[in-house]
């Protein structure tokens, strides 16, 4: 008699959208905290939107409480991340460069634009693949 063995199952690692959309965020609010730590400590920060700036406490408590927001598996809180994201890019593509000028802008700085505004970008990208009830699969 023949042993037939059963094929071994390969084991799929999977995150939802929530996950991945939260972590995004938690990585572009990081690293803003850390530029605006930066920018105070030498002196290029806006004086609006400093480390003793209640707006700036405001502004990171409610990023972060958005990131946890992101994954509630509820309609009304993917559209709510979703609109956040839609008045941040706004901020971000037309009120930021404005208080961002040039005098203040250092390699640091500049990465720090870059890479958070990009990572609002793919936030935005997964939430609104999320509202469409697209699935993402990983092939090999």
């Amino acid at each position: 008699m023949t042993a037939i063995s059963a094929p071994t199952a390969t084991r799929q690692r999977t995150s939802t959208y929530g996950t991945v959309v939260s972590g995004v965020l938690i990585a572009a609010f990081s690293l803003s905290v850390v530029h605006t730590i930066y920018a105070w400590v030498s002196g290029l920060e806006d004086p609006d939107f400093t480390v003793t700036s209640p707006l700036a406490w405001g502004f990171y408590a409610v990023g972060f409480g958005m990131a946890l927001l992101a994954r509630r598996d509820r309609p009304w809180a993917d559209w709510t991340v979703a609109a956040y994201l839609v008045v941040l890019l706004a901020i971000a593509v037309f009120y930021y460069p404005l208080t961002f000028t040039a005098e203040k802008q250092t390699l640091f700085g500049w990465f720090e634009n870059d890479v958070y505004v990009g990572l609002l970008v793919t936030a935005f990208v997964l939430q609104v693949q999320r509202l469409r009830g697209v699935s993402l699969v990983a092939r090999r």
